[in-house]
């Protein structure tokens, strides 16, 4: 009973290390790839070469290789990105053997009356609506905000460094509205932990739900500002200045991909998220707490071991 992850960038990496460590999946991991690569964590499993674009090939691949859950870590970034994850769901349908699915999502509940803020939503929507079609049993992992962003540089982690809100290493924050917007946060290696304890679970909800802790802003900027011994330098973006896109960006980590365009337009969308309460996840029925043996770190916690 294989399982296949599609997509080995930050939060697939992530996902592979930890199943990788688990040894009930030893030997039964396979990467869906469309190039093989070798390096210290891709040598451990089996990499399988596929073309998304050809479903019926992939279908009898994953038939070949008995792979009965897959979990994809594609970054839906584009129309060809979230056409190659519609083209595995139906690959997996297809195949006799497959019988679960877990789509790329990994951030908060996507949901139509966001669209006018986030257009891009619609790719995950596209997903979660084929989903429904097929025959699969599925879950939309959601994970909220991940911690990792403000651990940068000294924490563990295969995110790409970039900055949201408060830049701790320089002591600049730039907060979306007045701070108090409730953000639930989790650290990646703890999501994967409990994704990969929930394989064993004979029935998933539509949603797992999955938050080490809910905090605002100005919570987040109190605990970094004591960690760090000093006061940091702060803006606030009213929600009217964000809706028209004049936010501040604050700091970002040297070397990143972006252009100041794209980092400025990357700021204004999640400043909107945030400010609309898109990163407020429900209270009820958290996946974790069917877990209580997993222990997620705290954001307190997680910021005194990256900055102390």
């Amino acid at each position: 009973m294989a399982i296949a992850v599609a997509g080995t960038g930050g939060v697939g990496r992530t996902i592979l290390e930890t199943l990788v460590q688990d040894p009930k999946y030893q030997n039964q991991i396979i990467v869906l790839t469309r190039t093989v690569k070798s390096d210290s964590l891709l040598d451990q499993v089996q990499q399988l070469q596929i073309d998304y674009d050809d479903i019926s090939s992939v279908s009898a691949q994953l038939e070949q290789h008995g792979v009965h859950t897959t979990i994809s870590a594609i970054g839906i970034v584009s129309e060809e990105t979230s056409q190659s994850q519609l083209n595995l769901i139906q690959a997996a349908d297809k195949s006799t053997v497959t019988r679960r699915f877990i789509p790329s999502e990994y951030s908060f509940i996507q949901t139509e009356d966001l669209l006018p803020i986030d257009s891009s939503i619609k790719f995950w929507l596209d997903a979660a609506a084929a989903l429904k079609k097929s025959s699969l049993q599925y879950t939309r992992v959601v994970p909220g905000f991940f911690m990792d962003y403000w651990g940068m540089p000294n924490v563990r982690t295969n995110i790409d460094p970039l900055t949201f809100g408060i830049n701790i290493a320089k002591g600049q924050a730039a907060i979306p509205g007045d701070g108090n917007d409730v953000i639930s946060m989790t650290y990646t290696y703890d999501m994967a932990k409990v994704l990969v304890r929930a394989l064993d679970l004979e029935e998933w909800p539509e949603f797992s739900v999955i938050v080490g802790q809910d905090v605002t802003y100005n919570q987040l900027l109190r605990w970094a500002e004591e960690i760090r011994g000093k006061k940091f330098q702060v803006v606030y973006d009213s929600a009217d200045k964000i809706n028209q896109n004049q936010v501040t960006v604050p700091p970002m980590p040297d070397g990143i991909g972006y252009s100041e365009e794209e980092i400025q337009e990357m700021t204004a969308l999640v400043s909107r998220l945030t400010v609309a309460g898109a990163f407020k996840l429900p209270v009820e029925n958290r996946l974790n707490a069917r877990f209580p043996g997993i222990n997620l770190v705290s954001v307190k916690e997680f910021l005194t071991n990256a900055w102390k």
